[in-house]
Formats: structure tokens, C-alpha cells, sequence
């Protein structure tokens, strides 16, 4: 197994974790509370970073480039033509998203993750993982 596949793996694995949890309990429920809340948090902030490193690794491996910060991500991503422009938008918000978790740049906002919850927006996190690790397999990287 290569590692575009093992990373996808990473990603598949906990937001199927995130799925279970959210058919055990409501989602108001889990932000409510601190403990749950920080689960959701690490197990969105996991995810979302073995989506970067899946796109840096697709993006170097194709020859396309090197990025020096992940804001330059999804422009290149785009493009390259590995995702559409509303995805790169997208992405530009998770991995903004994954900002705030990591370095604490202002407080997480608890509506926000409700409404990812709810909305199971979670879920784009591995949709676009998928889109960049076909967009790499199409060109021979990582098979």
C-alpha cells in the first residue's frame, strides 16, 4: 500500500469513528461537552492534516511542486486540475479550520463545529482526499 492509500485510510478510518459517535449521540451533545468536543476537534484535526500531507505528497510525487506554507495548497491543487476551484475555495476554510485548532489563533467556535456536525461537512474532508488521490493515481503517482 502506498502512501496517498494509507493516508485515505487515516482519513476513512476516523471520520467512520466520527459517523458511529454521531448515531450514539446528538451533535449539540458532543460540542456541549468539553471532553467530546475535544475528540471531535482531534479527530478533525487528524483528518484534515492526512488530507494536506496527502496533497503535498501528490503535488511533489507529480512534479508539480513543493508547498512552503499549506495556505498555497489549494491554488496549486487547482491548478494542476486535482480539484475544482470550488474545492480549492473549500479547502482553503479547512485548512483554515485546522489553523485555529493547532496554533489557537482565536477560540474555536463551538457553532462552528455544531454546524460540521449537523451538516456532516466532515465528510468533504474525504472527498477531496479522494479527488487528489485519483487525480495523482490518473498520473501513475503512488499506484
Amino acid at each position: 500500500m502506498g502512501k496517498l492509500e494509507t493516508l485515505l485510510n487515516t482519513i476513512r478510518n476516523n471520520l467512520k469513528l466520527l459517523d458511529k459517535k454521531l448515531e450514539e449521540e446528538a451533535p449539540k451533545d458532543l460540542v456541549s461537552d468539553p471532553f467530546s468536543l475535544n475528540a471531535v476537534l482531534h479527530i478533525l484535526q487528524v483528518s484534515i492534516q492526512a488530507l494536506i500531507d496527502l496533497a503535498c505528497h501528490a503535488l511533489a510525487e507529480a512534479g508539480v511542486g513543493v508547498v512552503d506554507r499549506y495556505s498555497a495548497l489549494p491554488d496549486l491543487l487547482a491548478g494542476a486540475g486535482a480539484v475544482r476551484r470550488e474545492d480549492a475555495a473549500l479547502l482553503k476554510k479547512i485548512i483554515g479550520f485546522r489553523n485555529v485548532v493547532v496554533h489557537g489563533y482565536r477560540r474555536v467556535s463551538r457553532d462552528i463545529v455544531l454546524l460540521i456536525l449537523l451538516e456532516r461537512r466532515y465528510r468533504d474532508i474525504l472527498r477531496l482526499a479522494i479527488a487528489v488521490a485519483e487525480w495523482a493515481k490518473s498520473l501513475g503517482v503512488d499506484p
